[in-house]
């Protein structure tokens, strides 16, 4: 209680001296804050600091400004200070001018109205986009395709290997170890969620994405610098980080002694990662660092196709955001395009990407001593940052702006324009962008426009989002860009079924393989909003063996999806995951029923879908199903012929174990019922199991009686199209059993 009464007297006396140019809470940090008044919330407190250096001069004056704004926080300061170095939880962010607190509103509140303090918002999450992508790829012989594409081989061959460089990388890590990275680690630095560097961290990747990046800076053979050095921050674990994180990662590689007199840093920060639209938070920390002299290379995003779909800090207008070509010079459906609308920090509208580089299907290193072929513009971010480091190893000292000016002035125009929404200026060309700044070499200017392409890899969806975006509509699909390390699903608590009258059935029998009918295009529409666990990561290795091509579409991350999209694939398998609400909007729905009415096939999947839509005409006629009820009561399916037969069991070790309510449904019209949980049953009135801290609304639709069996997965032939609508989530099975039933599903749609 005294503690509260020492937060309310510092909030009124500030409010007291407050004045117009005080300090201000960002709206979204207000309604959280009127909505949850005794919560502690973990907040970003910015405050006024000047630019007023150049060079790695202001490094050391933004530290001694904020240091020296901390001392002095007006005639509350003592009070003040106390309770910010009680409650600071996060190192300095001096390249932002903040700290990072987790406190009371109160305190936010009284921090706010101080004259010193510009802004306070939450800390967010930053993150790499989930996709399904290709992998498992070979060593590369020969330079491969993206490096000649850009002309490295002419830099190399007059001298020019990025040596002497020291580039940025800020990902989920590196594996030193890898034959293409032995020897190019300057050093590495992991962060937590508040910004607090982890002592004693050894180098580790916590995924795959930050060592694919890393290999296109640096690599032996893969990389476009391979003579430079790279200063790894840890920043995204798993794939997933905080503006925080990012921020305290990206001060570290500019400066990774803490000592502003020596010149340990890095030259280029490379940094593929991001949110789609405009954030101003990232805006000041970003120029601090090209006033610092660094070189800001940033992927844009892969949130297109649309227009306006760009990402930050990608978009933020000094920055160089790199969009993503292909081989044949085309960019991909899911490269991020402008324009983009900026209000606040920038007033105005601006084209962007600035320029593109190799993005799909590119081939690196993944830890453990692999290779992989993934896409995206986080791929093309790191090729063009790698250019840049060679550049800066032939010219030492160039500025930010002679850089980009080079950079731009001699691009290959691609589309139309000066610089178009697309490609920005067009494809990067580095033996010409050397030439601009009058760098000889010894090769002819131009890079090879139509190498050899290297052995394709083999097509499938793996890590890395992440990722989210649609495939180029051409004949031979463009792959998926690069997903994010998913976040490990956190295992729920083991199901306690509700005991039924009928007998337990027995363990399921060996899945036995069997020839597809024919491989087909597949895209996986992932709609489970990022509650729980990932279906993606739980379906797209089995999506991948039995599929001809396979992309993924993440609804949280690029919204609805365009029928458009849908149209370029076979088969749309819809997975709703743990979400619950807006499995399939109306607007999906229409889509859908045109997609099939031109011969598509679907299937569903999802243990809410009914519980959420069951009382729609596009349940009831496309889908053929009836809702039942919102859970089974029992964790055991029997399936039948067509899809694998035997008897299994939900939330069976290996799985997600995530099924708290199966729909129950049943067959109408010339539907076919292919799987149970059993029949002569009382349905139970709870769920299977409960949810973690999971709040439900009312049910949408009214549970309708029935004399069983009690289906749980209906399969329509309508003729013209297919449809398999399973109330379960697939990933609450058993992996070999949901390939099977994955396996089986894709044959009987694609007949």
């Amino acid at each position: 209680m005294r503690r509260n009464l020492v937060y309310l007297g510092v909030a009124l006396a500030l409010a007291g001296a407050g004045s117009a140019q005080a300090g201000r809470i960002d709206a979204d940090l207000q309604r959280k804050l009127q909505q949850n008044p005794t919560r502690d919330v973990e907040v970003i407190v910015r405050f006024q600091v000047s630019r007023t250096q150049q060079g790695r001069a202001l490094l050391q004056d933004l530290r001694k400004q904020l240091r020296d704004v901390l001392k002095d926080l007006g005639p509350l300061s003592g009070p003040v200070n106390r309770l910010i170095q009680s409650n600071l939880r996060g190192a300095e962010l001096w390249l932002d001018g903040s700290i990072v607190i987790k406190t009371s509103p109160t305190l936010i509140r009284a921090l706010a109205l101080l004259p010193s303090v510009d802004v306070v918002f939450e800390n967010f999450p930053v993150n790499i986009p989930r996709v399904v992508a290709l992998s498992n790829a070979s060593a590369p012989a020969g330079t491969p395709w993206h490096l000649q594409k850009i002309g490295m081989p002419q830099l190399w061959a007059a001298g020019h290997r990025g040596q002497g460089v020291r580039i940025g990388h800020l990902d989920t890590g590196i594996d030193p170890t890898h034959p293409e990275l032995q020897g190019k680690l300057a050093a590495f630095a992991e962060f937590n969620a508040a910004g607090e560097r982890v002592q004693g961290a050894q180098p580790r990747d916590s995924g795959q994405h930050g060592t694919h990046t890393a290999g296109l800076l640096v690599g032996k053979n893969v990389g476009a610098a391979p003579d430079a050095k790279v200063l790894s921050a840890l920043v995204l674990p798993d794939g997933g980080g905080t503006f925080a994180q990012v921020i305290a990662g990206m001060q570290w590689v500019m400066d990774p002694d803490n000592n502003a007199s020596t010149n340990d840093g890095a030259n280029v920060v490379s940094m593929s990662l991001g949110l789609p639209g405009t954030y101003q938070e990232f805006v000041q920390p970003v120029k601090n660092m090209i006033a610092a002299g660094v070189v800001p290379v940033f992927a844009i995003g892969n949130f297109g196709p649309n227009a306006g779909s760009t990402g930050s800090p990608g978009n933020i207008p000094e920055a160089i955001g790199v969009g993503a070509v292909d081989q044949n010079n085309g960019v991909p459906s899911w490269s991020s395009r402008g324009p983009v609308q900026w209000t606040g920090a920038y007033t105005g509208t601006f084209v962007k990407p600035d320029i593109a580089a190799p993005g799909s299907e590119i081939t690196s290193a993944f830890p453990g001593g692999g290779y992989g072929a993934l896409s995206g513009t986080s791929q093309a971010a790191p090729l063009l940052a790698g250019g840049v480091a060679a550049l800066l190893s032939a010219k030492p000292g160039t500025g930010v702006e002679a850089i980009k000016n080079a950079l731009y002035g001699s691009a290959q125009r691609l589309g139309g324009g000066e610089k178009n929404n697309n490609a920005g200026h067009g494809l990067v060309n580095f033996p010409a962008a050397a030439s601009a700044l009058g760098v000889p070499l010894q090769q002819a200017q131009q890079p090879q426009p139509s190498p050899a392409p290297q052995p394709a890899p083999q097509p499938a969806p793996v890590p890395a989002p992440a990722p989210q975006p649609a495939p180029q509509p051409t004949p031979q699909p463009t792959p998926q860009p690069t997903p994010q390390p998913a976040p490990a699903p956190q295992p729920a608590p083991a199901p306690n079924p509700a005991p039924a009258p009928a007998p337990q059935p027995p363990a399921a029998p060996p899945v036995t393989e069997q020839p597809s009918v024919r491989k087909v295009s597949v895209l996986l529409v992932d709609n489970d909003q990022e509650i729980g666990a990932d279906v993606t990561g739980a379906l797209r290795d089995a999506i991948k063996k039995h599929a001809a091509t396979a992309f993924g579409w993440g609804v949280a991350r690029q919204g609805r999806i365009p029928l458009s999209e849908l149209r370029k694939f076979d088969v749309v398998i819809w997975a709703t995951g743990e979400n619950y609400q807006n499995t399939l909007t109306q607007q999906d729905q229409n889509n859908l029923r045109q997609y099939l009415e031109s011969g598509g096939r679907l299937i569903v999947t999802g243990q809410d879908v009914g519980y959420d839509i069951g009382g729609s005409a596009f349940y009831r006629e496309v889908l053929q199903s009836r809702f039942v009820a919102d859970s089974s009561g029992t964790a055991n399916v029997t399936l039948t012929s067509p899809l694998t037969a035997g008897n299994y069991k939900l939330n069976a070790d290996g799985s997600a174990k995530n099924q708290y309510y199966p729909d129950v449904l049943v067959p109408l019209g010339n539907a076919t019922l292919a799987a149970t949980y059993g029949s002569g049953f009382k349905l139970q009135a709870q769920s299977l199991q409960k949810g973690r801290g999971r709040s439900r609304p009312a049910q949408n639709v009214q549970v309708q009686s029935t004399d069983g069996p009690f289906g749980a997965i209906v399969m329509n032939d309508a003729g013209k199209y297919r449809t398999v609508n399973i109330g379960f989530g697939l990933e609450g099975m058993a992996p070999t059993t949901r390939e099977a039933l994955i396996r089986r599903a894709l044959d009987w749609v694609s007949r």
